[in-house]
């Protein structure tokens, strides 16, 4: 009978139970690729909201009334419907499949002048226009609605590549919200895209854990860049000033680029000292702690007291895990007791190591430099691993140390304090002026 009711807890927790079931657990973390930006950067537009705070319960946010990007083909004045590439497709295999025979390799020679072929996704679109004879004259290579690549055909049977991409209309706007379950939900509620929560996730990556540090009653409030395609919304552009206030404070952040040069801008407080530190918080964007650093811990796997040198972070098979400093790659394989494997060495003798990855990020190898916050890899269960999670762990001065006892430093302050103090005004003021809006008893 013992042995009865010890199966049936075990079916139950592991394959009904909702929140622990084995399917629940393997689920992957959706992400999409952001549009406009590089192809190194990966933009989480589908957050699990069950990840973004730790008050969060099973409860559907409400759909963000802000527009959301357009579809792919938009902007084309003639209403052709574009071709799009599949999961496997190569340009090659897409060529030969819109009969452009043996101009194909000409074809991508010529946008290969601007683009890497190697690069191109699944989902992205193409279109084709022929001549009378039904023989192929352009190729459009369309990964944006912004941006599009058009190889033509010139009379001479050459084929030549243009870069063409449309006007974007950037507007200030304001947000800010309260948080009842997480701060994805907040951030729905007030009507903007999920794209937002990751701006205000990478500006406190230092101070805040939105996983363990969120409580219901916290705010938050922005000053934000939107980029419009037309009338339409497109997508978030600079996050130039915000404000957290939580349990642990309130914490403020303003965007800085003196010299206006792209990928300069830093992020400081109101008195000028950088948010940006020389080790991330965690190395993931939302985590939960399962197992802390503990020399003496009974093994769940090996039933016995071993040493746990590292911190546990349960998550969802496929999310994503970055650098919390920069580094070089020294290790990236597959072990027996730790799975795909990274180890990354840091300045000040700082080694920092990664179990049970589900995938390494794409073009990580051995020898590869990786700055704070690239994606390194994806969590999983490989090696000796009860379920999804990433094992943490960091050495300093060749002698295991506990990730969460670590002080870190802050980078440099701004040059020029008076400067800035004036630039932000109009920005700390608009923080402080905005309110949440009190509805009136009728």
């Amino acid at each position: 009978m013992l042995l009865a009711v010890l199966t049936g807890a075990n079916v139950y927790y592991f394959f009904l139970r909702q929140d622990t079931s084995v399917q629940r657990l393997m689920r992957p973390v959706s992400t999409s690729r952001a549009l406009g930006e590089s192809k190194k950067e990966a933009l989480a537009e589908s957050i699990p909201p069950s990840l973004l705070g730790a008050a969060y319960k099973e409860k559907k946010p409400e759909k963000p009334t802000a527009a959301l990007p357009p579809p792919a083909g938009m902007g084309f004045d003639d209403g052709s419907v574009l071709g799009q590439f599949g999961p496997s497709d190569t340009l090659s295999e897409v060529l030969a499949r819109e009969d452009f025979g043996t101009d194909a390799g000409r074809v991508i020679a010529a946008l290969t002048k601007q683009v890497d072929p190697k690069m191109i996704r699944a989902g992205e679109r193409y279109q084709v226009e022929r001549d009378e004879a039904g023989a192929p004259e352009r190729f459009e290579y369309v990964p944006t609605p912004v941006l599009r690549y058009l190889v033509t055909r010139g009379e001479d049977g050459s084929w030549q590549v243009e870069r063409q991409e449309k006007p974007l209309q950037i507007k200030t706007a304001q947000a800010l919200g309260t948080i009842d379950y997480s701060l994805y939900e907040s951030v729905a509620k007030a009507g903007e895209a999920p794209a937002l929560v990751s701006l205000i996730v990478d500006m406190y990556a230092w101070d805040i854990n939105f996983f363990t540090d969120t409580r219901p009653g916290d705010t938050w409030k922005v000053v934000v860049e939107k980029q419009y395609l037309g009338d339409r919304f497109y997508k978030y552009g600079r996050l130039l000033a915000a404000e957290y206030n939580g349990k642990n404070g309130t914490f403020r952040g303003f965007y800085w680029n003196p010299g206006g040069k792209p990928g300069e801008g830093r992020y400081y407080d109101e008195k000028g000292q950088a948010l940006a530190k020389s080790m991330l918080k965690t190395p993931l964007r939302f985590v939960r702690i399962s197992s802390k650093f503990n020399p003496r811990r009974f093994h769940p796997i090996l039933h016995r007291f071993k040493a746990h040198l590292g911190v546990d972070y349960a998550a969802p098979v496929g999310t994503p895990v970055w650098a919390p400093s920069a580094g070089k790659v020294v290790q990236a394989d597959f072990q027996k007791g730790s799975g795909n494997t990274i180890v990354i060495v840091h300045s000040n003798k700082l080694v920092t190591k990664y179990y049970h990855l589900s995938r390494f990020a794409k073009g990580l190898k051995v020898g590869k430099h990786v700055a704070q916050k690239e994606v390194i890899g994806y969590v999983g269960t490989t090696g000796l691993s009860t379920g999804p999670h990433l094992h943490f762990s960091m050495i300093k001065n060749g002698k295991y140390v506990d990730p969460a006892g670590q002080g870190v430093q802050r980078d440099p302050p701004v040059a020029n304090k008076k400067a800035y103090l004036q630039a932000i005004k109009p920005r700390l003021a608009a923080l402080k002026a905005l309110a949440p809006v009190v509805a009136k008893n009728q």
